[in-house]
């Protein structure tokens, strides 16, 4: 349960979606016009389909890093860097 709401407050997909539901409640109370708040939230579900299609092609290529992994190159660079 908390790696999978650890996972949850780490994606970028979650946090798009909860910034358009908060614009359009925002946007509906503020009295913007409709056709601005809803371009707002085309432009918010064509950026979360963009990262659900990044995603599935980084891990259809196999592409896939642990944290662990990370932090090892990390801080190989770190060290080539401070050389």
């Amino acid at each position: 349960m908390d790696r999978t709401l650890n996972g949850l407050l780490a994606s970028r997909k979650f946090w798009l979606a909860v910034f358009g539901v908060v614009t359009a409640v925002v946007a509906q109370y503020a009295n913007v016009p409709d056709e601005i708040w809803i371009s707002i939230e085309a432009l918010v579900i064509t950026v979360i389909g963009s990262i659900a299609i990044e995603d599935h092609g980084a891990k259809s290529a196999g592409f896939s890093v642990t944290k662990e992994e990370f932090e090892v190159v990390l801080n190989q660079t770190i060290s080539d860097l401070e050389e």
